[in-house]
């Protein structure tokens, strides 16, 4: 166990479960101590019982897309436990996707969680994060560039977190704020369950695993403070090489990937 995080605090959201909880846990491991945010209390007491118990590991059950419950966890814990790592894993997608399927509602949950989610801890934890020289990690998708089976509502608004991304690091790099994007291809987690035809275990067994993005995290805030990588794309290495998940493989026809 590395403990090269050591005395420094995080946030992660999305974090009873998926990349969320393998960045809880990767955090952790390295001497981290971090906040998790999620919507549901008995899941996130399950992500590391023996942090939890020892206190490393505090979950808070709230929605990031209510925004007056995520500025006041931010104002909480600007008093009692300031952090210097902000990772934001929280996302959601609907099943009905394609374009003629989505409905006012449908867009607005998915806006309100992956990127308003994201900007109103951002916001609200910018002060804390400029006075201790932090690191703010936007889980993206490849989706925001490369369109795939997440659908159109989705691309979009992963699309923005890059944008998001982009101009927080213009605007607060001179502050000691680093800020970077993990964009990755398919991952194999419970939002794959939405997809109107979830991919069979074959295809996910060959996707990216929660843990490797956790990784991916890790690095980008450990490096030294003159570096910043500003954007990481992961993708599968057996199924897409930028990320067209429908593109069909030797071994697999492009059916099977829908």
């Amino acid at each position: 166990m590395d403990r090269n995080l050591e005395g420094r605090v995080a946030l992660v959201t999305g974090a009873s479960s998926g990349i969320g909880a393998s960045v809880v846990r990767r955090l952790l491991a390295a001497g981290a101590r971090v906040h998790g945010v999620a919507r549901r209390q008995e899941a996130l007491n399950e992500v590391s019982p023996e942090h939890l118990a020892a206190g490393r590991f505090v979950p808070h059950a709230l929605d990031v897309s209510d925004s007056a419950a995520a500025r006041g966890l931010a104002a909480q814990l600007a008093g009692s436990d300031p952090i210097d790592i902000l990772v934001c894993a929280a996302g959601t997608n609907v099943p009905g996707r394609r374009m003629a399927e989505l409905t006012d509602e449908s867009f607005d949950q998915i806006m309100k969680t992956n990127v308003y989610g994201v900007f109103t801890l951002l916001s609200a934890t910018l002060d804390q994060l400029r006075e201790r020289q932090g690191d703010v990690v936007i889980i993206s998708s490849i989706a925001a560039s490369w369109p795939d089976h997440s659908g159109a509502a989705y691309g979009a608004s992963k699309s923005a977190l890059l944008g998001l991304a982009r101009g927080a690091s213009r605007d607060e790099h001179g502050n000691g704020v680093r800020v970077c994007s993990i964009l990755p291809g398919i991952v194999d987690t419970p939002i794959l369950d939405l997809r109107p035809s979830p991919p069979p275990r074959e295809v996910r067994d060959w996707a990216i695993h929660p843990d490797d993005i956790a990784e991916a995290v890790h690095c980008a805030v450990s490096l030294p403070p003159r570096t910043n990588i500003a954007e990481i794309s992961v993708v599968a290495t057996r199924l897409q090489s930028l990320s067209n998940t429908q593109a069909a493989t030797p071994e697999l026809p492009a059916s099977m990937l829908s």
